[in-house]
């Protein structure tokens, strides 16, 4: 069995073991565990194929990979989201103050300076790459749920069209629940236009635990080149 109808009741059945384990986890805690620990082999351990083509799957068919429930359970890191961090969201994307009072129930103010889309503190990493701008700089923030004292070591593995560049290459927790940023730079090797199409391609970001833990938590990275039709 394969699609959305079969993998919403599996999936929602595992973030509720995930609740049940970490009551004080918010939704996004849990769909961050839920995401960084996934796998990308079958039950064959073979590379999960697309079941239109039948070739390996990428992201945009298979979204993370295969939920993995024994170690999201234990994930090391997550990627936390409030109430606010999805308002400034829906503000980026020019959202309305009265279209997200529809949501939220309450006053929203949205602010003059707003955040860029990218900036989600998401799991993984969408990027578009225009034909006037090439480089694409966001951050993250984790929060260590896993053991103290921790150190992360970053693992990169970039598109071959694309340089991924993690300015912090170590993050160290002293103690549960402390938060850290990394700040991650795309630059594009390469220029689109109106004259040429270029295909998404695909890489991820692995944080590999080297103390206090043995966690990867990997995040996948999608990237879109948009052509210029001006």
């Amino acid at each position: 069995m394969s699609g959305t109808s079969m993998s919403c009741p599996y999936v929602a059945g595992i973030a509720a073991l995930i609740r049940a384990a970490h009551p004080a986890w918010t939704p996004a805690a849990i769909k961050s565990a839920l995401m960084t620990t996934s796998v990308l082999l079958d039950n064959r351990k073979s590379p999960i194929s697309d079941s239109f083509t039948a070739l390996p799957a990428n992201a945009f068919a298979m979204g993370a990979g295969h939920v993995n429930p024994n170690a999201a359970l234990h994930p090391g890191l997550i990627y936390d989201l409030t109430i606010d961090d999805y308002v400034s969201f829906l503000c980026s994307l020019n959202y309305t103050a009265n279209q997200i009072h529809i949501l939220t129930r309450k006053p929203i103010s949205c602010p003059k300076l707003r955040s860029r889309p990218g900036d989600l503190n998401y799991p993984s990493f969408s990027v578009l790459f225009k034909p006037r701008n090439l480089i694409h700089v966001t951050r993250r923030t984790v929060t260590n749920v896993g053991g103290a004292p921790s150190v992360y070591e970053v693992a990169v593995e970039s598109p071959a069209n694309v340089t991924i560049i993690v300015e912090q290459r170590t993050l160290s927790f002293t103690k549960r629940n402390e938060k850290a940023n990394y700040t991650v730079r795309f630059e594009s090797k390469i220029a689109s236009d109106n004259k040429s199409s270029v295909r998404p391609e695909f890489g991820q970001i692995l944080w590999k635990c080297l103390k206090g833990g043995m966690q990867v938590v990997r995040s996948p990275v999608a990237i879109v080149w948009e052509n210029d039709e001006k």
